[in-house]
């Protein structure tokens, strides 16, 4: 054996070792990689910068009161419109990771996975992305202006629930709708709502209701993608279906607990213009996370760290939203 077997032993690495061939390990330049990095609902909702922490903002709740009067002796009774100051506190997410210099420099010099410290660092963005993604609708924050956790209030904690259920045998379809024309029928407010999100799987007990009902779904593109749309009294919204999406067994978000083998799911009916993601920045206007190299450690290894600051507010949570909830297996 040679000075070099003594550290290597090449039989311990070559795939087959014979008369004429040695084979040794090589891979595809390609990682598969599947993983989900975006999420729909961040696509839609607006962000807006903060105006401060916390963010704050006013809210019209009604406006002046009129009267019939007799017309010969006219009594106007004064009044005027109700605005109430709203506020919520901004949240941080982040994410690191830690590059070895002696590992970095290897990969970099076999040249075969030489961009793959990039890909890492650009990952620790996608995580924020992802946490957000699904928090937006399941943060386990109770209060916008009173924080409680340090996560943020999600949206089905944020709109209470609405006027219709669909129980394991009724109509999902029906339900949707009813729940569409009761926030168009609002005397008070002037709701619109624009899409409904709901869970791929929720939207597949849909696609079948359909289907046996001889139902004909129409279709609308979202995000560059065609999906199914149903017809309702505030115009043709859109079903966006959100993997992020929670299903529940449990009492979360204030709903009862299914029976035994079925699940809750939940149909958000949103006004999105009326969904907003406040950010705090450098000073530069970004939106998106920042990524901040925080030098070498003792051991050489690099220190990468991304963070957002932000926070999602429904505003007009009671009436200009509202969650449908669906039992189903």
């Amino acid at each position: 054996m040679s000075y070099m077997g003594k550290f290597l032993d090449i039989s311990a690495a070559a795939d087959f070792l014979g008369n004429g061939a040695i084979e040794v390990n090589r891979y595809e330049d390609e990682i598969v990689d599947l993983v989900r990095r975006e999420s729909i609902a961040l696509q839609r909702f607006d962000a807006v910068p903060a105006t401060g922490h916390p963010h704050r903002y006013f809210e019209q709740t009604a406006i002046a009161t009129a009267a019939f009067t007799d017309p010969r002796a006219i009594s106007p009774t004064p009044s005027g419109p109700t605005r109430v100051e709203r506020a919520a506190f901004i949240k941080a997410l982040t994410a690191q990771t830690n590059l070895s210099l002696f590992d970095v420099d290897v990969t970099r010099m076999q040249g075969q996975f030489a961009s793959v410290e990039a890909k890492d660092i650009e990952d620790i963005v996608s995580a924020i992305l992802i946490q957000e993604g699904t928090s937006v609708w399941n943060g386990n924050d109770t209060s916008l202006s009173s924080p409680t956790t340090i996560q943020y209030m999600g949206l089905l904690n944020q709109i209470p629930a609405g006027s219709v259920s669909v129980g394991a045998g009724a109509s999902i379809i029906d339900g949707l709708k009813a729940q569409v024309a009761a926030m168009a029928a609002n005397v008070t407010y002037r709701v619109r709502p624009t899409a409904i999100y709901l869970n791929p799987i929720l939207g597949d007990y849909i696609d079948r209701e359909a289907k046996a009902a001889k139902i004909e779904l129409k279709e609308m593109v979202v995000a560059g993608v065609t999906v199914n749309a149903i017809e309702t009294q505030a115009g043709r919204l859109p079903l966006i279906a959100d993997p992020y999406m929670p299903t529940t067994t449990d009492t979360s978000f204030g709903y009862a607990a299914p029976a035994s083998g079925f699940k809750n799911y939940f149909a958000v009916v949103t006004t999105e213009k009326e969904i907003e993601m406040p950010y705090v920045h450098g000073g530069d206007g970004n939106k998106n996370p920042r990524v901040f190299q925080l030098g070498l450690l003792a051991g050489l290894q690099g220190q990468y760290v991304a963070v957002h600051f932000n926070t999602v507010i429904a505003k007009a949570a009671s009436y200009a939203h509202a969650v449908v909830l669906v039992v189903r297996p």
